[in-house]
């Protein structure tokens, strides 16, 4: 079983891989999607920067889903060079978030999911705050591997750092 300290550092882990990440994107390739309909990498980059701290934002604040907004639109102009410093802020705001939940919050306190589903907090942070950064993360390697960087790999995605040349 995990710790408190064990989620949070997997959290901030996260944070950290996806600015790795983000220096290997091709400078001309930040409008880049992989089809029509799917979000460019800067609109990734903006979601990627609020999506783990507005759902720690809304849990603890009653699953008021309508407070996502504020988040989104703080970030909805944010030029790319901004992306390393608004992970190092939406971890400092996670943390903070994170480190104020009592123990018995974690355990009993209902939240909800956008889709209505209810779990306790703990649970809803695994399946919102901790997936979504995961997935979006994995998200944007695809992104940065499908524009052109050859060069990453598995251990660009997974640990947030170059592969060891042998």
């Amino acid at each position: 079983m995990i710790d408190r300290q064990d989620f949070l550092d997997s959290l901030l882990k996260e944070c950290e891989i996806c600015k790795h990440l983000y220096t290997k994107i091709a400078p001309d390739t930040f409008d880049f999607r992989p089809t029509p309909g799917q979000r460019s990498t800067l609109e990734l980059l903006r979601y990627l920067a609020v999506c783990g701290s507005a759902s720690m934002h809304v849990m603890t604040n009653g699953s008021d889903w309508s407070l996502w907004k504020p988040y989104t639109a703080h970030i909805a102009e944010m030029p790319h060079e901004d992306f390393p410093a608004a992970m190092d802020r939406q971890a400092e705001v996670m943390k903070k978030i994170f480190l104020a939940i009592p123990d018995e919050d974690l355990r009993a306190k209902e939240v909800k999911h956008p889709t209505g589903t209810t779990m306790p907090m703990g649970v809803g942070l695994m399946r919102m705050t901790f997936s979504w950064l995961t997935a979006y993360r994995m998200q944007l390697f695809l992104y940065a591997k499908q524009s052109g960087a050859e060069e990453i790999g598995t251990s660009n995605n997974w640990a947030g750092m170059d592969r060891k040349k042998a």
